[in-house]
């Protein structure tokens, strides 16, 4: 068995059969608008990524949002409250934005391209600094919309980590099928483990080994729904296994063509002893 452990975001997307680089055009504008480089690694997934069905209830904005300047987010929240006339506090986050020319405000603020959000909470932004997009895989930051402006908290990860975080709970399910039904059109089955002598969908280290798996191999990232989610591609066999890892079970998918041998066998490929009788 040939595993793989560490495929970037933009190798899956081209063995799930997205190849077309639909987003390149968007790309240029977004460079020419801003007056901004853009990091290799974010370019080379976006071409891929732009509209891709897959993506549409993720973490990561990739068409039904696009991507923006957060200078450009704080103006229009500045415009929107000098519009209306509205008396702002002090201690409102965008006080001294409102009194200070945007011209100054890089002596007190970062921009960031902001490149995604919390899809579900709604209430977190992903970014990459301003000064970092030169760079060919910079660091991530997020912040919380209840967060004083000038906050951002720098992540764990750089951006290819991020993507593959991402991409990995899209393929998972978590909070979502999108990407299940998606895939499924174009000629992909998901099929869930399942052990019919404990009647349970809770897979193990055991599991994961018999397929090949060195559990040991897997890089883990933060899964949406909690816990951890991991995932590796079996060239020999052209199926990517993706799991979630929460409170020590793990549950497990194998993603592989319709007219391929079935790899893990789901509830109902089991006789059911009172169907026998």
């Amino acid at each position: 068995m040939d595993i793989q452990y560490d495929l970037s975001a933009t190798e899956l997307l081209k063995i799930l059969g997205y190849t077309q680089p639909a987003g390149r055009d968007f790309l240029d504008g977004l460079k020419r608008e801003k007056q901004i480089p853009l990091p290799p690694v974010y370019t080379e997934f976006m071409e891929l990524a732009w509209r891709c069905p897959i993506f549409a209830t993720s973490n990561i904005w990739t068409g039904q949002t696009r991507p923006r300047m957060y200078f450009d987010q704080i103006q229009e929240h500045v415009d929107d409250l000098n519009a209306n006339q509205k008396t702002v506090n002090a201690r409102n986050r965008y006080y001294p934005s409102i009194h200070t020319p945007r011209e100054e405000w890089p002596d007190t603020l970062d921009d960031y391209l902001i490149i995604g959000s919390d899809y579900s909470g709604g209430d977190a932004a992903f970014g990459i600094r301003k000064a970092d997009l030169g760079q060919e895989d910079p660091p991530m930051y997020w912040r919380s919309e209840r967060d004083p402006i000038a906050k951002w908290r720098e992540d764990r990860q750089r951006l290819s980590g991020f993507l593959l975080e991402v991409l990995w709970n899209v393929l998972s399910g978590a909070n979502y099928d999108t990407a299940e039904r998606a895939l499924e059109q174009a000629g992909w089955r998901f099929e869930e483990y399942f052990d019919p002598q404990k009647d349970d969908w809770v897979a193990s280290k055991a599991v994961l080994k018999k397929h090949g798996i060195l559990y040991s191999s897997l890089k883990r990232y933060k899964c949406d729904e909690g816990g951890k989610v991991f995932g590796c591609y079996d060239r020999d066999l052209n199926a990517i296994f993706v799991g979630i890892l929460s409170d020590g079970e793990i549950d497990l998918y194998a993603i592989n063509r319709v007219e391929a041998e079935k790899i893990l066998l789901d509830i109902d490929d089991y006789d059911d002893p009172e169907d026998e009788t």
